[in-house]
């Protein structure tokens, strides 16, 4: 098969490919409309917890917001890994 022939077959079924993907995305863009109208809904903050606020989270004790706001490693009461015993 020569060059040419096989170049202008392959041209043609990236033609072909191209405009069955058209009209299946054409055909499909109602449904995809459908879809994204009730999935862009605000969210709320959840009702069990407070907001993060600067003196962090109120009623929630985590470790990770009180290791963080500890000023040296020591009072953070890291677990002990491989490196440190």
């Amino acid at each position: 098969m020569s060059r040419v022939l096989m170049s202008r077959v392959l041209a043609a079924g990236f033609l072909l490919g191209a405009l069955l993907c058209g009209r299946i995305a054409l055909a499909n863009a109602a449904s995809v409309e459908d879809l994204l109208a009730g999935g862009l809904l605000p969210s709320a903050a959840p009702s069990l917890l407070e907001p993060i606020t600067s003196e962090g989270r109120k009623g929630w004790d985590c470790k990770p917001e009180h290791a963080a706001e500890a000023a040296h490693w020591h009072a953070a009461n890291l677990p002990a890994g491989p490196e440190r015993s």
